[in-house]
C-alpha cells in the first residue's frame, strides 16, 4: 500500500539523516537538515506550505550562500513563479521524490577489466565499480528500519551507457532488500529518473530548492 505524501517525506528525510550519519532540527515546524556538504551546510525542507509560507520561511536562507530551502509538491510551479525576497536565488528545479516497493532485480555480471569494492559503515554501504585506479560508477544505500534510500549513485561520464547504473542499483537494491528493507525512496536528479523509472520506481512529489546569495 502506498503512503501518503506527508509520510513519504518524512521516510525519506529520515533515510537520509541515517544514511549520512547527520541530524535535523525544526524551524518554523519543518525539518533543518544540517547537511554539512561542499554545497551547504543547512536545508529547510516542506510540504507544499503554499506560497505565502513559502516566502516567509526563504527568509531564513536570504544571504546565506550555505543554506537551502526545498519545497515538495505535486506541483511547484507557484513556487517557480512567487516572488522570492532579496537575497535568495533559484538551485534547482528538475529534482523529483521517486519511490518504489522493492523486488529483486538481476544483477548482471562486470564487464572484463572492471572490479568492484564495499566500503562498510555503520550508516551506509558504498559500492564502487572501478577500472583499475579509476572510479566507474559508484552508489549508497542506507536502511532505515523497512525504507532503503539511495545516495549519489554516479557513473562517471567516460563510463556511461554501459549499463554501470543499472548495476550499481541492482546490486545496492539486493543488499537493502537482505536487510529488510521493503520500499525505497530517494531524490532523483533529471538525469538519474530515468535510470530508476526503468527500474520499477514512481514519481510521487517535485523538488524545488532556493539558496541564499
Amino acid at each position: 500500500m502506498q503512503v501518503d505524501d506527508g509520510t513519504l517525506v518524512e521516510q525519506w528525510v529520515a533515510t537520509w539523516l541515517h544514511v549520512r550519519g547527520i541530524t535535523a532540527g525544526r524551524v518554523d515546524g519543518w525539518p533543518l537538515v544540517h547537511v554539512g556538504s561542499v554545497t551547504r551546510e543547512t536545508e529547510l525542507v516542506c510540504v507544499d506550505p503554499g506560497v505565502a509560507e513559502f516566502r516567509a520561511l526563504a527568509r531564513h536562507v536570504a544571504g546565506d550562500p550555505r543554506a537551502m530551502l526545498t519545497v515538495v509538491a505535486h506541483d511547484v510551479g507557484p513556487y517557480l513563479t512567487a516572488r522570492r525576497p532579496a537575497g535568495v536565488r533559484v538551485d534547482r528545479d528538475d529534482e523529483v521524490l521517486m519511490s518504489t516497493a522493492f523486488t529483486a532485480l538481476p544483477v548482471d555480471g562486470l564487464d572484463d577489466g572492471l572490479t568492484f569494492r564495499w566500503d562498510v559503515e555503520a550508516h551506509r554501504l558504498t559500492y564502487t565499480v572501478e577500472s583499475g585506479d579509476r572510479v566507474a560508477a559508484i552508489g549508497t544505500v542506507g536502511v532505515l528500519g523497512s525504507v532503503a534510500t539511495f545516495d549519489a549513485v554516479e557513473t562517471t561520464p567516460q563510463f556511461r551507457r554501459r549499463g554501470l547504473g543499472r548495476h550499481v542499483m541492482a546490486t545496492l537494491t539486493e543488499q537493502a532488500m537482505g536487510r529488510g528493507a521493503t520500499t525505497g525512496v530517494l531524490a532523483a536528479s533529471a538525469q538519474g529518473r530515468q535510470l530508476y523509472a526503468t527500474l520499477g520506481w514512481d514519481v510521487r512529489l517535485d523538488l524545488f530548492s532556493v539558496m541564499g546569495v
